[in-house]
């Protein structure tokens, strides 16, 4: 029997610049614990208002699972349109079902796990050299790692040359653009239609697209896209064309770090505020070597905990758009095709019933214990699983593992959610935070 999806009043849920919440983040500019409070009062499936738009929400345990099971029953160009209107229609993001697996089968060969340990010596170069650069100056940290990190992917996934300046360029680029994803449809119009923006941008493709048509014209570079170009597939699965290949440089080189940075700096500020955990856990990274990662994370179970607490407290997209392909029975609620949805996939994250005390930083609860894996959606689930998490998985560890074993840090300005480039005017969204590191 399918149930009437039931009504939370929108008036319940909290504006998170109007209310105190335990939680450093918000949910589409609500509290966390407005969630928590619907998602205990009426279930995981219910229908609000959110920023003026009517919205099903999804979340829980049993949605997630749902969610990440049945790929097929969501419309990924429907609900994340934004991908294709500015980029391509051949972006990874929005393409569903067998378009989806295909161009993920392609790409597998530069994402998974043991293609980027090879890189991982040059990454850590880039990265021991990036945090070097900054040392004794005050710097914005969410900034200058996504420029550090797109150095460290331009020396070990796409082997390339580039530019002080053009980095700078292709994470103005990526701010802009992540940073307006989930606006309202005008404003975020205004945005990407700015000239510096339009300019950047322009620069920014052009860029990759050379790199593209090198690539393609001479013999093998010996790196990441490399392989994706020149791996043997059979015959019924149709090789990646030169205009997809421009947008999957952008995902080798550029994708996800401004997500990876956040992550990063919301750490170092919850370290700072746990004086006797760092100190644990600098003694656990002293002498630090990017080689020992080459066994995993079985010689750093602090650092891994430490991880794992800012994957589960910090997350770079707690929350993601769905619409269904066709009308779906989901937790024995009929949702009609084409509805707009918010899988709150990290929900979960914040219950005091599978997480104790989840509003603390507590990294000494990955050390005993087991979490179910359907609570943790960092990086979402199924076959849409994010591309990148391996990647963030070593960026991250690599640059802890750096800055608390050779620097200490000192926060001028805490990690802050701020308008991008143009203060008081409709704008993307960033994360803002200041620190000084000081070499030891």
């Amino acid at each position: 029997m399918i149930a009437t999806i039931p009504y939370y009043p929108s008036e319940k849920l909290d504006r998170f610049n109007n209310v105190q919440s335990a939680f450093p983040i918000a949910y589409r500019g609500y509290t966390i614990e407005s969630f928590l409070r619907a998602y205990r009062e009426v279930g995981s499936v219910f229908y609000t208002e959110v920023n003026g738009r009517e919205e099903v929400i999804l979340s829980g345990l049993e949605a997630n699972e749902q969610a990440w099971r049945s790929a097929d029953d969501w419309s990924y160009g429907d609900a994340v349109a934004v991908f294709r209107e500015e980029l391509s229609e051949l972006h990874l993001t929005q393409l569903d079902r067998e378009a989806h697996r295909r161009k993920r089968r392609l790409l597998n060969k530069g994402f998974k796990n043991t293609s980027i340990m090879n890189g991982m010596p040059a990454m850590a170069r880039a990265i021991s050299s990036g945090l070097a650069s900054m040392s004794g100056k005050r710097v914005e940290l969410h900034e200058a790692l996504m420029g550090v990190f797109t150095r460290a992917q331009s020396m070990s996934a796409v082997k390339v040359d580039l530019s002080d300046a053009m980095i700078d360029k292709m994470v103005d680029f990526e701010e802009g653009f992540i940073g307006a994803l989930f606006e309202a449809s005008s404003d975020r119009k205004l945005i990407y239609s700015r000239s510096n923006y339009l300019a950047i941008k322009g620069e920014v493709l052009d860029c990759l697209h050379g790199i593209v048509k090198e690539r393609l014209s001479k013999d093998s570079t010996d790196d990441l896209l490399d392989e994706i170009i020149n791996q043997k597939t059979v015959k019924s699965l149709e090789p990646l064309s030169e205009e997809e290949l421009i947008y999957d440089t952008y995902l080798l080189l550029i994708a996800g770090t401004g997500n990876t940075s956040k992550m990063i700096c919301y750490c170092l500020n919850a370290l700072a505020q746990n004086p006797e955990w760092t100190t644990r856990l600098r003694a656990e990274l002293a002498g630090f070597e990017a080689s020992s990662l080459g066994r995993g994370m079985a010689d750093f179970p602090l650092l891994k905990a430490t991880l794992m607490e800012v994957e589960r407290l910090y997350p770079a997209a707690p929350v993601l758009p769905r619409v269904p392909q066709d009308d779906l029975d989901f937790q024995g609620y009929q949702i009609n095709k084409g509805t707009n949805c918010l899988h709150m996939l990290t929900l979960m994250h914040y219950d005091d019933s599978i997480y104790e005390d989840a509003s603390a930083f507590k990294p000494e609860r990955w050390l005993d214990h087991e979490y179910p894996k359907l609570a943790h959606g960092t990086f979402g689930g199924g076959s849409h699983v994010c591309l990148g998490m391996n990647v963030a998985r070593i960026h991250m560890p690599l640059t802890l593992g750096y800055l608390l074993s050779e620097y200490d840090f000192t926060i001028e300005k805490p990690p802050v959610v701020e308008n991008y480039a143009f203060p008081d005017e409709v704008d993307s969204k960033t994360v803002r935070m200041d620190v000084v590191l000081h070499k030891k």
